[in-house]
């Protein structure tokens, strides 16, 4: 009895401990063309997560100076089996509410229509591209944020 109770308790520290090691963070994967600070620009909710990859993240400039952004996000549901659970639970084709936020040298916030929260259409296995404009030359950094739309 006592064996039985020690080989309970140590499985249940182990599970425990595997799971205070578990990365809480909500971070998106990446594809080839992404490197690990890109991912750091990125704040999803674990609906995205699950669902969504980013391919790639090009930036360059206009011809006035400000920076412009491409994501590239795939849908990470395809195949026979996620594709029928999505039509299972409705989720087929998903709709996302996404966001682009824009920082000045020293870190602030700039207000920007695309800071304002917008929708995109996802089906399985499909690549979209989200793309931004800062609103000024000054703007240096960004964050998208992706998250389930919620009706």
């Amino acid at each position: 009895m006592r064996r039985l109770f020690l080989l309970a308790a140590g499985a249940a520290a182990l599970a425990m401990l595997a799971a205070g090691c578990q990365n809480t963070v909500n971070t998106l994967s990446g594809g080839p063309e992404v490197s690990q600070l890109d991912l750091q620009r990125f704040s999803s909710d674990s609906f995205c997560r699950d669902r969504l990859a980013v391919m790639s993240v090009h930036r360059s400039r206009t011809e006035g100076g400000a920076m412009k952004l491409q994501v590239a996000l795939r849908s990470e549901r395809y195949g026979f089996f996620p594709e029928i659970w999505s039509w299972f639970t409705g989720e087929n084709p998903y709709y996302i509410n996404y966001r682009v936020d824009w920082f000045d040298p020293d870190g602030m916030k700039v207000a920007s229509p695309s800071s304002n929260w917008m929708t995109e259409i996802f089906y399985p296995g499909e690549t979209r591209y989200l793309q931004s404009v800062a609103p000024n030359s000054k703007c240096c950094g960004f964050m998208v944020s992706l998250k389930e739309k919620n009706d």
